[in-house]
């Protein structure tokens, strides 16, 4: 967790680029990595700022969220699990789904996390009993 925590604290703001990355087209669709991670590691031989880097790294997870949810169909899309416990992806993906006019869901009285699952597993037991 503590390096996802790096990264994200690196982003800096301002940045509206992403990497890019490719589908495979298959069931399930597969992401392809492979042109985010050369382009990263080119700009971080060139001396390309961390932030920066940072940045459209996490711009590009937000548009690999819009372009499944294209993909997928649903104009309702639920943004939830402990990688939402990231300001900037979270508020980057929200905007990004609001622009795409997609309805993005989110936690905002509880955790993403296992704070959730928590209150969930106790919502659940309180059904069975």
């Amino acid at each position: 967790g503590q390096a996802a925590m790096d990264v994200e604290f690196a982003a800096r703001p301002g940045v509206n680029d992403s990497y890019e990355f490719a589908l495979r087209d298959t069931w399930p669709v597969v992401i392809d990595w492979e042109p985010a991670i050369r382009a990263m590691l080119h700009e971080a031989q060139k001396g390309e700022a961390v932030g920066t880097i940072a940045a459209r790294f996490h711009n590009m997870l937000a548009e690999v969220i819009v372009v499944l949810a294209r993909r997928i169909g649903e104009s309702k899309v639920v943004l939830s699990g402990g990688c939402f416990q990231n300001r900037y992806l979270t508020e980057r993906a929200i905007d990004r789904l609001s622009a795409e006019d997609f309805q993005p869901y989110w936690h905002q009285r509880f955790p993403p996390n296992d704070g959730g699952i928590s209150l969930g597993q106790i919502v659940a037991a309180g059904w069975t009993s």
